[in-house]
């Protein structure tokens, strides 16, 4: 089974994260797989709404550390960029099912989706100082906006944990439900009833005026993390977790 299923349902296109034996943690052949999905159907006119959820109950863990790894050595990121590059411009309402942690990228990606539905086993947290590096994907101008800046802080400088109840009171989450998935086909089935242009001018009104200074973002973002990246701190935090013992920053 593809660690990245896409699948379409009369006018909704699905995309399933399902990675059991690494916890739904995503690498670069399932960022390359969720763009290519992502670019390919922006002109589908058969395709009026998008799904996003995972299996096994984590959303994910966040980027595949080995990734992490080969990046801090001198291999290239070429795909988690485009899939959120791709997310932010996407002119289809994007609705989001969340049943577990949503780690780094988990809620980065969150950020971009027009809805989300999560259950009370759902949990967020950006853990990017503690791995030594910083803010990704526009998650220093937009997490803030969306939670308010004492959070965001707390989130991105401490990795606080932003539990399902607090996602749901600061206006992360759309819905919180025993039954997160039920909402979200529900919501898809509104969307898909209505007609699809007036509901795509709808979106760009919301989201245009700002969608290259985020897509600006992410560039100078990503600068600034694929250098830290390559840093002694990063690599002992990165190797410390592969390694499952405690990070040693006393020598920096």
């Amino acid at each position: 089974m593809s660690e990245i299923s896409v699948t379409q349902q009369h006018h909704v296109l699905s995309l399933e994260i399902n990675r059991p034996s690494a916890k739904n943690a995503i690498n670069q052949a399932m960022y390359k797989a969720l763009a290519d999905a992502l670019e390919e159907n922006q002109t589908n006119t058969s395709v009026r709404a998008i799904l996003l959820y995972a299996q096994n109950g984590v959303f994910t863990s966040g980027n595949d550390m080995q990734d992490f790894l080969a990046i801090s050595n001198g291999a290239q990121d070429n795909h988690a960029s485009r899939f959120i590059k791709a997310l932010i411009r996407n002119k289809k309402p994007i609705v989001a099912v969340v049943e577990g942690p949503a780690i780094g990228i988990g809620t980065t990606l969150l950020q971009f989706c027009d809805f989300v539905y999560i259950s009370h086993h759902a949990l967020f947290k950006t853990p990017f100082a503690q791995l030594g590096l910083c803010p990704e994907f526009a998650s220093s101008r937009y997490l803030a906006r969306l939670i308010g800046v004492r959070k965001a802080k707390a989130m991105l400088m401490l990795g606080e944990v932003m539990t399902a109840e607090e996602a749901l009171e600061l206006g992360f989450a759309t819905g919180l439900s025993h039954n997160p998935m039920e909402d979200a086909q529900a919501c898809l089935e509104q969307l898909a009833q209505l007609p699809p242009s007036a509901l795509q001018i709808s979106k760009s009104m919301l989201v245009d005026y700002e969608v290259e200074e985020l897509v600006k973002t992410v560039d100078i973002e990503n600068t600034q993390l694929f250098h830290l990246l390559t840093q002694p701190e990063a690599r002992e935090a990165i190797t410390a977790f592969l390694e499952k013992r405690p990070a040693d920053f006393s020598q920096f």
